[in-house]
């Protein structure tokens, strides 16, 4: 028979564990590779598992100790959510960033079109699902599923279960990476919307010389044409500022996680 000291112990591994399974699985569904559709749920979840079991096994005995009564540990279900929903959003910036700037292509190259008659009409982002392809192909190039693992089990020294606080300096952090997503992806989509815009003033110019064309039909059909040429002319430059953002976003993501404890 167990006695009364190694229940308890055992059921303190036991919350800690659910804990740190709850932080891995928010962490898993919201940031990047495996929140992709392709991963079935029970796949997240088995992996979630297996990383909690050893984050517990290694980190379990180092965890302060904390209130067990029904309310404290619901706070602490909400805050492990948070803790693992704001590491994930935080490296998946990057790739919001892509599919944002692949968005503003697909609109003005007239993959969209659609949504100028109907807002309601789903159309795919055909460039912004291929631009978000090759950044997920740099992500898993640069081990950056690794470093989502090493993240993961620095976080709990950095923030322990019991120690949560949302602090100034990390909602300046996530404004600051929000900016930021804005920025890369105004820097991958230019050279693009840049080569579009003086196409388009050279159909407006060609107009006024030539009147009797029908330039709208001319556009579309150029705007496809030169569009998709530079694309593919500059897929190097969207590697290197992809692969520079991510490297950024690697340590960023990791200070948005130190921002959420009041000690630090």
């Amino acid at each position: 028979m167990l006695d009364s000291v190694t229940i308890n112990q055992l059921s303190g591994k036991f919350v800690v564990g659910t804990l740190i399974f709850i932080r891995v699985t928010s962490m898993f569904f919201i940031g990047p590779v495996f929140s992709h559709s392709a991963v079935q749920p029970k796949v997240k979840i088995a992996l979630s598992i297996i990383l909690a079991v050893m984050m517990t096994t290694a980190f379990g005995n180092e965890q302060p100790s904390f209130d067990m009564h029904l309310w404290s540990l619901t706070g602490l279900v909400f805050k492990e959510l948070l803790v693992g929903a704001a590491l994930g959003y935080a490296m998946n910036m990057i790739f919001y960033a892509v599919r944002f700037a692949g968005g503003l292509l697909d609109f003005d190259i007239g993959f969209q079109t659609a949504l100028l008659f109907d807002q309601k009409a789903d159309v795919p982002t055909l460039i912004g699902e291929l631009k978000n392809m090759i950044a997920l192909m740099v992500f898993l190039g640069m081990n950056g599923h690794h470093f989502m693992i090493e993240a993961m089990f620095a976080s709990l020294r950095a923030v322990p279960l019991s120690e949560f606080a949302v602090t100034e300096s990390s909602i300046t952090l996530l404004i600051r990476l929000v900016t930021t997503v804005t920025i890369i992806a105004i820097k991958i989509a230019s050279p693009v919307l840049l080569s579009l815009f003086i196409m388009n003033v050279s159909l407006a110019l060609l107009s006024r010389v030539a009147p009797q064309l029908n330039i709208f039909t001319l556009s579309m059909q150029f705007k496809v044409i030169v569009g998709l040429i530079v694309l593919f002319l500059t897929i190097p430059l969207f590697l290197v500022i992809t692969k520079n953002a991510m490297s950024s976003f690697q340590s960023e993501a990791f200070k948005v996680v130190m921002a959420l404890n009041p000690k630090r």
